[in-house]
């Protein structure tokens, strides 16, 4: 990291088990400095809403699950580009999912503002990977 500023991870997915190993994951790291775990593409965005009242809490980085009830991960990222431009443009998005679908392959590659797609789980390698390009 270039600025040496703390990270603030949000984990967004429905699955408390994949939340909690990810949670415990993200601890071993010295330049993360908060760790959010969402279980619905709204209870994320209603915290990314409170964020933007609050811009201590803005998280750097999403880690964001495709598959989801009632809010997917594609239709939380419409909502999540309608926030405010200040907030949008700080936080960098990564879809973390066990998706094989070619279509979501393919939304991925057609969207500029998402970092990255990791397959489902979650490594220390790859997380320490991520970090280093934020």
């Amino acid at each position: 990291m270039s600025d040496k500023r703390k990270i603030k991870i949000l984990f967004i997915d429905d699955d408390k088990a994949t939340n909690f190993l990810n949670k415990h994951l993200a601890k071993g790291y010295g330049d993360i400095e908060s760790i959010y775990l969402k279980h619905s593409g709204f209870e994320a965005m209603e915290f990314l809403e409170n964020c933007c009242n609050n811009c201590e809490n803005i998280p750097n980085l999403i880690f964001l699950d495709i598959n989801m009830p009632a809010m997917n991960g594609w239709e939380f990222l419409e909502e999540f580009y309608n926030l405010d431009e200040k907030v949008v443009n700080q936080i960098k998005v990564i879809i973390l999912s066990s998706s094989d679908d070619p279509g979501d392959i393919k939304r991925f590659e057609s969207n500029d503002r998402l970092l990255d797609f990791i397959r489902k789980p979650l490594n220390a390698q790859t997380l320490g990977s991520v970090i280093q390009k934020i």
